[in-house]
């Protein structure tokens, strides 16, 4: 929560304006401080995932994207909060949601691309690290990845 208020997240669909808050929150987030902007690659595989919008008075302040890779896997893209939005736990409040919903689908496993210097976020919510370090955006990044837990019903 930030002031008190509850930060809500919602599902983005793509060319939404929660999409489109979302696509401007990763460019500033995620491309312009390397020097790059969102490629026509990327809107391309954009096509090909489920978005989220963590939403605080109507301004989008954190997105996460998920790109299922095979039937038992999903993988986790384009996690972006804003600064002060760090502190009010919004990323983990995505990263659980997301979880959350995949298993709801069937998936099995989640993995990420952690940026180097990231990667502890996603290990205290249970990834594990997997393989060695990789460049991807001109950065360090490692693959850290979690068994889904679907929840049985009583």
């Amino acid at each position: 929560m930030a002031s008190g208020r509850p930060v809500l997240i919602f599902e983005a669909p793509l060319d939404s304006c929660l999409y489109r808050d979302a696509l401007r929150l990763r460019e500033k987030i995620l491309r312009r401080p390397l020097g790059l902007t969102v490629s026509n690659e990327e809107l391309a595989d954009d096509t090909m995932r489920q978005h989220f919008c963590a939403v605080d008075c109507g301004a989008v302040v954190g997105t996460v994207s998920l790109r299922p890779l095979d039937e038992t896997t999903l993988h986790l893209k384009q996690m972006a909060v804003t600064e002060p939005m760090r502190s009010a736990r919004v990323g983990s409040r995505l990263v659980n949601h997301a979880e959350r919903w995949g298993a709801a689908a069937g998936f099995r496993v989640m993995i990420a691309h952690a940026r180097v210097g990231a990667e502890g976020f996603y290990l205290k919510h249970g990834y594990v690290q997997a393989g060695e370090t990789f460049f991807e955006q001109t950065i360090p990044h490692v693959l850290v990845r979690k068994l889904l837990v679907r929840k049985r019903l009583l």
